[in-house]
């Protein structure tokens, strides 16, 4: 959970600024009202933003952001008005954002910048430039914004970070008039590979605007004409990322449960497919496994649905958690979860079922005063079949025969 720390003298502010961060993330806000509070609360916590007054009673030059800064914490700056004066102040120290308290919506948009920049901690960019200093440039406005920076200085040595970075990065910032392939053409041919979805193209010129045009044709999510401030870049840059999460957003919805965050069953058959297809290409094996909790209606009767719920979500997390990335987990509905596990050989597998099946076994939620335990029982099929729905069939006939010889065991059959 994020630590957030709150600077403004107006109690009213503060009520405004809590309320609307705690509608939009989870996370722990600390107050302070004046300088000598801010000092206190910085030496004594860890903070990982901060939303901070330039006029303080003690302070009436922006002082507390310094504080903030010092500090290393990012910081977004609040001011009731924006004349010459307090505009110099503000672009001179390293900030996120400043938000004139002009209006409610304002208000609101505290939370939105504060979960865009917790975000960009997880978030690589890439920047595609043969100037040096342009390339400096950007990666100061991209750092101040938190976000991960990776430097390529043409086309080629683009794609190649590209492609060891295996999806990892949300957006590309190029410039056109790079050596050898122009921005243009790198542009072209990025599309040929993800779609405006999956990775952002910030296009970025010195020529004319009648280039944007072509960018955005050639499938640029956005472009740039320079020189351009900090204030337009981080607006464009913020902008496109929160459109690659709300793209991701919408996808998780359609392919994830949402009590557990497992996929659900049309997304596991839709990727199954493939799965197969790959494992018969490389005439290689691999395992579908059909895990079921143990008395789970025992569960439900004594303690109720909200702690059902618990233990169902306490799956997904132990499987996650033994399984690699790569395997594909999904709730088929109630307690039951199917896995594939890809290029695993058999010895693997009985060690990794027999893995999951003894952390049930010695796991205990606590919920409350409440202290739950379950066994789940794990049925397997190793090998290929003609379809993923004849492999699924005899894993459910393992599972059923677990269940039937005592619980609480794993049958693997090839």
């Amino acid at each position: 959970m994020a630590n957030i720390l709150l600077v403004d003298d107006s109690k009213f502010i503060q009520v405004l600024v809590k309320d609307a961060l705690l509608k939009k993330l989870d996370v722990d806000i600390s107050s302070a009202y004046t300088l000598e509070e801010t000092k206190e609360l910085v030496k004594k916590e860890h903070f990982d933003m901060a939303i901070v007054d330039v006029n303080l009673p003690d302070a009436q030059n922006g002082e507390a952001i310094d504080i903030a800064i010092e500090h290393e914490i990012p910081t977004v700056v609040l001011t009731a008005g924006m004349n010459k004066v307090t505009k110099k102040i503000i672009l001179k120290k390293d900030i996120v954002e400043y938000i004139t308290k002009s209006d409610p919506q304002t208000i609101q948009y505290i939370a939105t910048i504060v979960e865009r920049v917790l975000n960009n901690r997880q978030t690589d960019v890439m920047v595609v430039d043969d100037s040096q200093a342009s390339r400096e440039l950007i990666k100061m406005y991209l750092e101040k914004l938190k976000i991960n920076v990776i430097e390529a200085s043409n086309a080629k040595e683009a794609l190649s970070k590209i492609d060891e970075l295996k999806n990892s990065l949300s957006l590309i910032i190029t410039d056109n008039e790079i050596p050898e392939m122009s921005g243009m053409e790198l542009t072209t041919k990025l599309r040929e590979k993800y779609s405006k979805d999956q990775l952002g193209i910030i296009a970025v010129s010195s020529s004319d605007k009648s280039v944007a045009t072509k960018f955005l044709r050639q499938g640029a999510n956005d472009f740039l004409l320079k020189p351009f401030t900090f204030e337009e870049f981080s607006s464009r840059v913020n902008l496109n990322l929160e459109l690659i999460d709300l793209f991701e957003k919408i996808k998780d919805i359609a392919n994830k449960d949402f009590l557990t965050g497992s996929y659900n069953r049309r997304f596991f058959f839709e990727t199954s497919i493939a799965k197969l297809a790959k494992a018969k290409r490389k005439k290689g094996n691999m395992a579908v496994a059909t895990l079921d909790v143990d008395f789970f209606k025992k569960i439900n009767d004594t303690y109720g649905h909200d702690i059902g719920d618990v233990a169902i979500k306490e799956v997904s997390k132990i499987l996650n958690k033994k399984l690699r990335s790569s395997d594909t987990i999904a709730r088929f509905g109630g307690e039951e979860f199917c896995m594939i596990l890809e290029d695993i050989e058999f010895d693997d597998l009985e060690n990794i079922m027999e893995d999951i099946r003894a952390e049930f076994e010695k796991n205990v939620i606590k919920v409350e005063e409440l202290k739950i335990s379950y066994t789940v029982s794990i049925g397997v099929y190793y090998g290929l079949l003609e379809s993923i729905e004849d492999m699924i069939k005899i894993s459910d006939d393992c599972l059923y025969e677990a269940k039937n010889n005592g619980r609480n065991r794993v049958i693997i059959k090839q």
